[in-house]
């Protein structure tokens, strides 16, 4: 099993934007020492209550830091973006980190970011879909003609191409059920959100490889899995612990339009069975969970976040030293 760092935003635009890129610098920098082999940054547009900065040009300059480590969007929103320039920007990634980029998309969920971009929510299935054929064409055809809804491409010869032998593997995100069929069909792996419980999770896992293999495709690239960690003496400490943690998060989450199946928010209230959404406890017994998901799901990568909004540098870094240090040998134990 590999393991992820997730690059996540904590500070609004009071706190100076250098000190964000000194951290996430930290952040990699140790991560790879300690083990790590993938970086994670998502996308969120006009983003007020957190500042996101874009993750192609983001993961560019991390990839330099830690030289060793693959890079992850995660995820891009497709259904707003045109898919020409996407697919030509994350080429780019994947040439300058040596063939290292993995391309992780989706819907998005937030209005004002559609109405930013003109784009009707009800049509960002079609675009999404769309801008998966234009990314994968343009990577791996040597001459692409796609007649979109959206994006047309006509007899186009990319010369803006990845050095990853095959293109670029693309997870595709999402929780509800009809994203993880969406996965199934057009990507390489399914990428989970943290917000399915433990066990709604399993259940999308076995529609995915259902719909997979009716769909008679390939074996998946992979299985990566977000889940929230919270260390303490015990299971029920890291639940308390977790719980106001928690809810900063996703209170900003709700605030940008998050609802529906396997979220955290159910019938407008944030779902506090916090030990169905976290990996709690000591060290060893977060590498137990860890190691019963792999072992249950079939999970290649565990992506990890260090930074919560409340949390110091300071004490991320040595949660992250923690994970490293404790959990990491656990599970290859």
């Amino acid at each position: 099993m590999k393991f992820g760092i997730l690059l996540t935003s904590i500070y609004d635009a009071r706190v100076d934007a250098r000190q964000q890129v000194r951290e996430h610098e930290d952040l990699v920098r140790t991560a790879e020492a300690l083990g790590f082999s993938l970086m994670v940054a998502g996308q969120h547009f006009l983003g007020s209550e957190l500042r996101y900065f874009q993750p192609i040009p983001w993961l560019t300059h991390m990839g330099q830091v830690a030289s060793t480590m693959e890079c992850a969007t995660g995820i891009i929103l497709l259904s707003m973006v045109n898919p020409v320039e996407v697919a030509e920007s994350m080429a780019t990634l994947d040439v300058l980190t040596g063939g290292r980029a993995i391309f992780g998309a989706g819907l998005g969920y937030s209005p004002h970011e559609f109405d930013a971009f003109g784009v009707e929510s009800g049509t960002r299935v079609a675009r999404f879909e769309e801008g998966v054929r234009i990314a994968r064409a343009m990577w791996t055809e040597p001459e692409v003609t796609v007649e979109g809804r959206f994006t047309t491409v006509r007899g186009a010869r990319p010369s803006v191409r990845p050095v990853r032998e095959g293109g670029i593997p693309i997870w595709v995100g999402g929780q509800a059920e009809g994203a993880v069929r969406r996965a199934a069909r057009l990507g390489d792996a399914w990428y989970t959100p943290p917000f399915p419980s433990h066990s709604e999770l399993a259940t999308l896992r076995r529609l995915f490889l259902d719909t997979r293999e009716e769909a008679g495709m390939p074996p998946e690239h992979a299985f990566p899995v977000r889940r929230e960690v919270m260390f303490g003496a015990d299971r029920q400490a890291a639940a308390e612990a977790a719980v106001e943690r928690y809810r900063a998060r996703y209170e900003t989450y709700r605030a940008w339009g998050l609802s529906g199946a396997n979220t955290p928010i159910d019938g407008g209230t944030l779902r506090t069975d916090i030990d169905e959404h976290f990996l709690l406890g000591a060290p060893e017994d977060v590498a137990e969970q860890l190691t019963r998901l792999q072992e249950d799901l079939g999970m290649t990568h565990f992506v990890y976040k260090p930074h919560w909004p409340g949390l110091s540098h300071r004490d991320a870094m040595a949660q992250l030293e923690l994970f490293g240090t404790r959990v990491i040998p656990a599970v290859a134990r």
